[in-house]
């Protein structure tokens, strides 16, 4: 028996008759016939009834197509599941990313990503980096975007985005009327908006304020760079963000200078060890990496920053 002669009579049972089991496989008539005759004289006995009218089956044909569709499930299955991983039109994408890329650059990204893939289901959760990492061990998501974190075992990782950090300023403040970069000591005693104490760049802000030898006021602690953003904007003091959501405050009243010496915001992707990256993952990959540097270059001076 050949798989082609189980297709044949398959196709003339289900459909009801040869000429139209011939179309369903897109073959002649006859080339169906031969199949089946073939088929009929290897395993010994008839599987229609000859005649006029609709082919019937005999019945050894009916108890023989009942074992064929059982088979004929799994492999039709597999068929389905082969076409989506081969054109990936259709799937499932889970994805966990931190904060400061949720509301900017994941939805930039997603919006390019769906023009070639509309059929993805698509799952967006919005966690701390280091829930990104657990879930991404756990197999929660099928990738994460998170800042970098330590002793999590079974995660891929590999750069995503390194941005140096920029000055956030209320329009109209005295440095953001200065015209050259910033420097530490521009903000010494000056009314700062930080961020919070478990972010490891804040530490390495800290860092440079200390080596500088200089001491900002620190008004207000927080973990979003949405959220300094959006305290500059009242007027409570001065930050130093993520340039990569510059596009995405831009309707605020700040303004964004250049400021040394560099502290990276560093972000990486995520997957899970035993689960390597689908090509739906990579696509999706893609539009994020496109989608960030655009966010970045809304900045004038963009090319200083990465």
């Amino acid at each position: 028996m050949e798989a082609r002669q189980i297709e044949a009579f398959r196709a003339a049972a289900v459909y009801g008759g040869f000429t139209r089991g011939a179309e369903a496989l897109g073959i002649t008539q006859p080339a169906l016939t031969r199949a089946i005759a073939r088929l009929e004289a290897g395993i010994g006995f008839a599987l229609f009834e000859r005649g006029h009218g609709p082919a019937r089956l005999t019945p050894e044909g009916a108890t023989f197509l009942r074992e064929v569709e059982r088979r004929f499930v799994g492999v039709d299955q597999l068929r389905r599941i082969a076409h989506d991983i081969r054109n990936f039109g259709t799937g499932r994408l889970r994805i966990t990313c931190m904060h400061v890329f949720a509301n900017g650059v994941v939805p930039a990204a997603l919006q390019q990503f769906r023009q070639s893939f509309p059929e993805v289901t698509i799952s967006l959760q919005v966690r701390p980096s280091a829930t990104v990492y657990e879930w991404v061990a756990g197999n929660r998501c099928d990738i994460g975007i998170a800042g970098p974190k330590t002793g999590f075992l079974g995660v891929e990782e590999e750069p995503f985005l390194a941005p140096a950090g920029v000055l956030a300023a209320p329009l109209g403040h005295k440095l953001a009327r200065l015209k050259r970069v910033i420097r530490p000591t521009d903000l010494d005693g000056e009314p700062f908006l930080s961020l919070a104490l478990e972010d490891n760049t804040r530490h390495a802000i800290d860092q440079i304020f200390a080596n500088a030898q200089v001491h900002p006021a620190i008004q207000i602690e927080t973990q979003y760079a949405e959220t300094l953003c959006a305290l500059v904007a009242k007027g409570l003091g001065v930050a130093i963000v993520n340039p990569a959501v510059a596009a995405e405050v831009k309707h605020l009243p700040i303004v964004m200078r250049r400021f040394e010496p560099h502290v990276r915001f560093e972000s990486r992707l995520l997957w899970a060890a035993a689960h390597p990256r689908t090509r739906i993952a990579e696509a999706f990959v893609a539009c994020m990496r496109e989608e960030a540097i655009r966010s970045i270059h809304a900045l004038p001076f963009a090319n200083e920053l990465l």
